[in-house]
Order: structure tokens, then sequence, then C-alpha cells
């Protein structure tokens, strides 16, 4: 409980009519002061009486995206056998995991009026602009009911995270292109998916080994012979993304830039393969540990791999060699590899890439391996960030 500005404002009032009537020994202006001091004590003891057994839950997503629009609903309740609660506030607030000096974020909500045992829903809307995980802070529940003379608050925690996904941005035509003569030009064994991945474009008769799921009937009844579905195959193709987020032993601000710049195209990228159907994805997030995962493009591989880039933490150790090593162990020939950084990334760097040089795999990949930068002017080309 604390007393509020203009509480502070009656007390003084108070007090001098108290120094006032002490000097002056005037009756009249001492009984004017105990009239004052009624209203104070009926809201301490009705300020007191307003928040006891009052709850609070939160519903909130798991995921938002960096830039975009999510809405959180808290339900305040009144667990009271008797006795309506009035002009109730609760404030919510959100704080970044990692960083002790980030700004916490809040907005408060209003219920002028909560029943008993009657939930009472209210809602806000907000947006964060930058990725990572967000952790709830306790929601304070205040209320400076009537008068506004005194405010009490309770603290009711309910830890809660909420992770911010990078922001995707748009991919030129140029870089579709690009990853087309890729495809074509790469040489090794080729996967095709299952017949009823492809898109379907006619009709054969039925032959020995045909799965029974292909038949279409209409037409089998239609010619009196059984006649099968006929898709088209797809080559199963292999998106090898690796994403080094080393810093320099003493970053600037323009180094960080440059990382939050990378894990943007890089969710980009991921967004882009995961859209079409026929591709696996290799990703590599190598920064304070290593996140690999290796998928068929799929909604959840999607989200996995956006929540590993919003998570992810840049640091100084230099672990993109040993990446590479075990990458080149599970890569198929023919895939198509990427390595992005905030800096260029050269492979033939004899000393960053010393326990790689004398391997067979790593001489193979280096010729074919593409590597991104910011600062380079194929970029600009390839990839704009998307505006709010």
């Amino acid at each position: 409980m604390s007393i509020t500005r203009e509480g502070l404002f009656y007390l003084a009032v108070m007090g001098t009519i108290l120094v006032a009537a002490i000097i002056r020994q005037i009756n009249l202006l001492m009984l004017l002061y105990g009239v004052l001091a009624g209203p104070l004590l009926i809201s301490w003891s009705l300020v007191r009486q307003t928040l006891k057994k009052v709850d609070v839950a939160r519903k909130c997503p798991s995921t938002v995206t960096a830039g975009e629009r999510f809405r959180v609903e808290l339900t305040v309740t009144n667990n009271k056998r008797r006795g309506s609660s009035f002009s109730v506030a609760a404030r919510d607030e959100l704080k970044p995991r990692g960083e002790p000096n980030s700004k916490i974020v809040g907005t408060e909500v209003y219920l002028p009026y909560l029943p008993v045992r009657q939930p009472k829903h209210a809602s806000y809307e907000g947006v964060l602009d930058e990725r990572g995980l967000y952790d709830f802070q306790p929601i304070k529940i205040s209320t400076r009911y009537p008068l506004g003379l005194l405010r009490t608050m309770l603290r009711i925690d309910r830890p809660q995270r909420l992770i911010v996904l990078p922001r995707p941005g748009r991919l030129s035509p140029q870089w579709q292109r690009l990853w087309k003569a890729e495809d074509s030009d790469v040489g090794g064994p080729r996967r095709t998916t299952g017949m009823q991945d492809g898109d379907f474009y006619g009709l054969r008769e039925w032959r020995a080994g045909d799965s029974r799921s292909r038949i279409h009937w209409r037409t089998t009844a239609r010619r009196q012979a059984l006649t099968v579905r006929q898709f088209e195959r797809k080559r199963q193709m292999t998106v090898a993304l690796v994403v080094d987020l080393r810093l320099p032993e003493k970053p600037t601000p323009e180094d960080r830039r440059r990382v939050e710049d990378v894990i943007r195209f890089a969710a980009t990228v991921v967004t882009d393969v995961c859209r079409e159907a026929g591709r696996t994805l290799s990703l590599d997030i190598v920064g304070r540990s290593v996140k690999s995962m290796h998928a068929p493009s799929s909604p959840q591989v999607l989200e996995e791999a956006l929540k590993s880039l919003a998570l992810a933490e840049p640091a100084v150790k230099n672990l993109l060699p040993a990446t590479l090593g075990k990458l080149f162990e599970r890569l198929r020939p023919g895939s198509n590899l990427l390595i992005v950084g905030p800096r260029k990334t050269t492979l033939d760097d004899a000393e960053r890439f010393a326990e790689l040089v004398g391997r067979e795999d790593f001489r193979a990949w280096s010729t074919r391996a593409a590597t991104l930068a910011p600062d380079d002017a194929l970029w600009s080309q390839l990839f704009q960030q998307e505006s709010r």
C-alpha cells in the first residue's frame, strides 16, 4: 500500500489545519481536522478489501513474428464470497531474457467493476520489433478505490514466455533463377518423391504393382478397364544453409546489426524453402552453440527453424570448421550449399579451416559452396527487408 499524489496533498491540507488548530487553539479547526480524517480512514479500509482474493490469468500466443501485432487477454476474477471490487487496473510487462539492462515494456488495462465470482476479460495488443525470448513479469493488480488517496497493489506471478520470431523479408526473382540454375546443373544421385507428391497430369491403364488408391473409378467404370491416375515425379532438392554468427572480440553496433540482417535473411530463405514441397532443408546455426536440423520441408520444420533463429546468440568462438566437417559427412552430393555470415566467409582461409584442409570432401565442397554477407554487392540484389 502506498499514498498517491492526491493523498499527499490531502495530508498536507490536514496537517496545515491541525497545526493551525493547535497554535491558534480553534476548536472548529480541530473539528474540521477530524472530519477530514474520516475519509482517509475509510479509504484505507476499503482499498485493502478491494483486492482480497482477486486472481488473474493470462492467455497469449507462444510465438509471434517481429513487427506484427499480437493480442494478449487477461481474465480477472473476484473470488470473494461477497463484496464486489471496483476500479481495478492490471499491468502486464515483458522483459527480454538474457539482457539485464534491457528495458521492460508493458501496458495497463482497466476494469471498472468486478462482480463476485464472475470473470471479467480485458485484452491489449502489442508489437515487438526485436527477435528473441521474452519473459512475462508478474502481473500487477492495483486499485485506488474509493477516493484515490491510497493505492494498494498485488503482484501475481504467472510465469510465461513469448518467442519473437525474426521477420522474414523478400527474395528477388534473381534468387529464384539462381537456385533453379544451380539445381539443374548439379550432379550426383537424384532422389524422387512418391508418385502422389507430384502434380496430377493424366490417366493410364493399370500396371502390376500400382496402388489401389490411385485407381480412377469413374473412368474405370466408363472404359470397363482398370485406369489409374498418373502423377509427375518431382526431384528431391536439398538446400543446405549454414548461418555463421561469429563476432569479433570487440563487436561494434554495426557488427550486431549485421548479425540481425543475417538472421532475417536466413529466416527468409527457410520460409522460401519450406513453402514448396519436395525440398529438404539442412540448417546449421553457428553461434554460442550449434543448432542443426535436417528434414523435408513442412510447416512444422519451418516453425522449428524460425524458433532456432529467434533464439540464436552470436559468439566469438570459431565453431564453423567443426560444423562444416560434420555437415560434409551427411550432405548428399548435388545439394545446394550456402554459407551466410556478418562477414564474408572465405573457405580458402587455411588458418581458420586448418582442421579441414586435408579432407577430400572439404576440397570438393569449397569449390561449389556459395558464400554471402551483408556487405556483398549481390546482397541487395537478392534480398529486401520488409518494412512494417
